[in-house]
């Protein structure tokens, strides 16, 4: 009885270059690839964590919420002072108006100036990009100076008076009423946002918002 053996073919081993070729590298484990962090483009913001930016958002309406209720404030008094013949009502008013209009405006415009720029200039709105944060930056400066060469001198002078002419009190009223009508419609100005974008601004850029304070899934300067 005969028996025949067959003929065994060993299996074939796989080598390392095929494994490449097939998309599969040897060792126990493949190991991900890994790419080099892409820079930041140059010239693009360094944007504001968002929790700063919040805490100076509220503190830039705060202070410019106030400056709102000081010029009303003087605007009341001023008118008081015009319309009562009472000299001592009139000087106190006259007291009053000169250390708002002197020594507290001129710490809360600047305030607000400053914060506005730092919230303009450390986000994605940038100073120049809108048309609606270029007219309030006008809108502060422009108050700045009337009160620092015109209004101060003015109060100044009413106060030394004692009991200033009619005419020096009903000027005092209309620049204080003038500069509330500009500091409200700066208020517009940051709720509504119009006019869209500068030539600075529509220059290609990364997509970035420039919107309320308050992002969809969860905030001018």
């Amino acid at each position: 009885m005969t028996h025949t053996a067959s003929k065994k073919h060993p299996e074939p081993v796989a080598s390392a270059g095929s494994a490449v070729r097939q998309g599969t590298a040897p060792g126990p484990a493949a190991h991900p690839a890994t790419h080099p962090r892409t820079p930041p483009a140059a010239g693009r913001v360094r944007r504001l964590p968002r929790r700063w930016r919040k805490a100076i958002l509220t503190f830039h309406v705060t202070v410019a919420v106030g400056w709102v209720g000081i010029e009303i404030v003087q605007l009341l008094l001023g008118l008081i002072g015009l319309s009562t013949d009472d000299a001592g009502l009139v000087r106190a008013t006259h007291v009053v108006m000169e250390i708002l209009g002197i020594e507290l405006i001129a710490v809360i415009a600047w305030t607000t100036l400053l914060t506005g720029l730092l919230l303009a200039t450390a986000t994605q709105c940038g100073l120049l990009k809108q048309y609606w944060i270029v007219t309030k930056l006008v809108v502060n400066i422009a108050l700045m100076l009337n009160g620092h060469f015109f209004l101060q001198h003015w109060l100044r002078q009413q106060a030394e008076a004692g009991k200033a002419t009619e005419s020096l009190s009903l000027q005092l009223v209309i620049s204080i009423g003038t500069a509330l009508v500009m500091l409200v419609s700066a208020t517009a100005l940051s709720v509504y946002k119009p006019w869209g974008k500068t030539r600075r601004g529509r220059r290609p850029a990364p997509k970035s918002s420039c919107g309320p304070a308050h992002p969809p899934h969860g905030s001018s300067v």
